[in-house]
């Protein structure tokens, strides 16, 4: 396997590993705030950009809160960013934008986000 396509292997994998954790971390809220729904959340789609997302949504009442990792491949390398946010409406948590060429950077922000965003035990406490 040459270097790109280790390189995109390795970026699949990191995506997959990331919709795993949003999908404990939704049957973990699930199962500590009784009557909720939630939906995992993976997309990869074509654009100006190539991109991917991960997250999971949480209904809970008439509150939907997402949590999600965006990663763009753009002309000038990777960008990934990191949201919550609540009824579509307001940011609940918005981490910074890593923009990068390196591969293995991007990975790690992918992870660190994805890491970040589900230690939030209590996010549909914060919404309230």
């Amino acid at each position: 396997m040459d270097a790109r396509s280790s390189g995109a292997a390795t970026l699949l994998g990191a995506l997959n590993e990331a919709c795993e954790d949003f999908q404990r971390y939704g049957q973990r809220v699930a199962a500590t705030h009784g009557p909720l729904h939630w939906e995992l959340i993976g997309r990869i789609g074509p654009g100006e950009a190539p991109f991917a997302l991960v997250g999971v949504v949480l209904r809970y009442g008439r509150t939907t809160v997402d949590l999600g990792v965006d990663l763009w491949v753009r002309d000038s390398g990777f960008e990934v960013s990191g949201y919550t946010t609540v009824d579509g409406r307001r940011l609940l948590i918005d981490l910074p934008d890593v923009l990068t060429e390196d591969i293995d950077e991007a990975i790690g922000a992918l992870r660190e986000y994805t890491r970040r965003l589900c230690s939030h035990h209590n996010v549909l406490d914060e919404v309230a």
